[in-house]
């Protein structure tokens, strides 16, 4: 038997690694006294990855990968990714607190019995959330979260992250990485530590109960980013692949010369009448970035029409984080006081949409800042353009920081 290693050592750099039908967002996460980010990359998933909300073809996945990778140089390999709560079902058990060895078992017991398996065809998993002191009677005891999902798709990502050369360390639940990238932005520690988070994904909504400080409860809707782009008749607004597949109508701001993807990236933009707001190049985040064809904001009074296109999608949305915020008032005999929530995923129009959705639950509603407990590269990057997306990297960095051992 090799001697155990006297030290747990975090790798100095992780990627967390986000990806969906819609997009692939990645983050390199730099380990030191405050965590810093060394690269920031998001770009269109190809349509021939995905059937519907499924992963198909993990080898066109694997080549958006690589192409990310080589744009940047990067030479990390040591990665996190994540599933978000549409793909596993969740419960929430307690226990009485006993001694590691004997806590497993009695874990792994109530798990089996707790979800669903079948011919092993499932993952089971479970994180200690606490431990804690019984109110009823005095007695320690540990609330675990327990987890079942497929085990066909999650091999398929597995592959494409091994297909592009990178070594996967763990596969995270989407709003737990959320949460861990946000817990300690002002926005939040200013207001309590007990709210409800919304993770608007891909093709689902995570609707998370954060009580005293911690992910207690996980639902998940069936209503996503996709579903709010093809409401306005577009693409998402941020689509990095414009420009790479369709080379013979773009052209470089700043010289005349083309630059390919693995090359000296210079920003590109379809012909005038093709680009669409939102749409940059293969760096978006450049400072290269032209003023006049940022069209970022869209703060304007049309705004509001468009967002009028989401009525019937936000009103739903809102009665099941209503609901959900009900069903999560009570933690046995404790009482949970639900006063904000906080949003970050994809979701259009920003500021409007987050004040429609605090609006409509009478109760103040914040954008989350993932950027808040980390350092940004200095130059080379528009300040404003990274802020205006920030919330959709929420699980990118939390997947990394938690690969560097930090804020876990």
């Amino acid at each position: 038997m090799s001697p155990l290693p006297l030290f747990n050592i975090a790798p100095k750099r992780a990627l967390g690694v986000h990806v969906g039908p819609a997009q692939v967002k990645l983050v390199e996460i730099e380990r030191g006294k405050r965590p810093a980010i060394i690269n920031l990359l998001w770009e269109e998933t190809p349509p021939e990855a995905y059937v519907g909300n499924r992963l198909e073809n993990p080898s066109a996945l694997a080549s958006t990968i690589v192409r990310m990778l080589q744009s940047r140089k990067i030479k990390t390999r040591h990665m996190l990714s994540a599933v978000d709560g549409s793909e596993v079902i969740a419960r929430t058990i307690t226990l009485p607190n006993m001694p590691i060895r004997e806590l497993r078992k009695a874990i792994l017991f109530e798990t089996e019995a707790s979800l669903p398996a079948g011919a092993g065809d499932t993952v089971l998993d479970y994180s200690i959330l606490r431990t804690f002191t019984s109110e009823e009677d005095k007695s320690e005891k540990v609330e675990v979260l327990i987890l079942s999902a497929q085990k066909h798709p999650l091999g398929l990502m597995v592959e494409a992250f091994l297909e592009a050369g990178l070594r996967p360390a763990a596969l995270d639940l989407t709003p737990v990485a959320a949460h861990r990238a946000e817990k300690r932005s002002k926005a939040i520690t200013d207001r309590g530590n007990e709210y409800i988070l919304i993770t608007v994904n891909d093709k689902c909504t995570d609707l998370s109960i954060i009580f005293q400080g911690e992910v207690r409860l996980v639902r998940s809707i069936p209503i996503g980013s996709v579903g709010f782009v093809d409401a306005l008749g577009e693409k998402h607004l941020f689509d990095a692949g414009l420009g790479t597949r369709q080379k013979a109508q773009t052209e470089s701001f700043g010289d005349d010369t083309d630059s390919g993807p693995n090359e000296d990236l210079g920003i590109v933009r379809a012909d005038e009448g093709d680009l669409e707001f939102g749409s940059f190049g293969e760096d978006p985040f450049s400072a290269e970035l032209s003023a006049r064809d940022e069209k970022l904001s869209r703060e304007s009074g049309s705004d509001i029409d468009e967002l009028a296109k989401l009525n019937p999608l936000i009103t739903e949305l809102v009665d099941e984080t209503l609901n959900t915020i009900r069903y999560g008032q009570s933690f046995g005999t404790e009482r949970s006081e639900i006063g904000f929530g906080v949003i970050d995923g994809y979701y259009p129009y920003g500021e409007h949409f987050v004040k429609s959705m605090s609006d409509k639950l009478g109760i103040p509603v914040v954008q989350g800042d993932p950027f808040a407990s980390v350092d940004l590269p200095n130059g080379g990057y528009r300040e404003e353009l990274v802020k205006y997306f920030a919330p959709d990297f929420s699980v990118a960095v939390g997947l990394a920081l938690r690969g560097i051992h930090q804020f876990g």
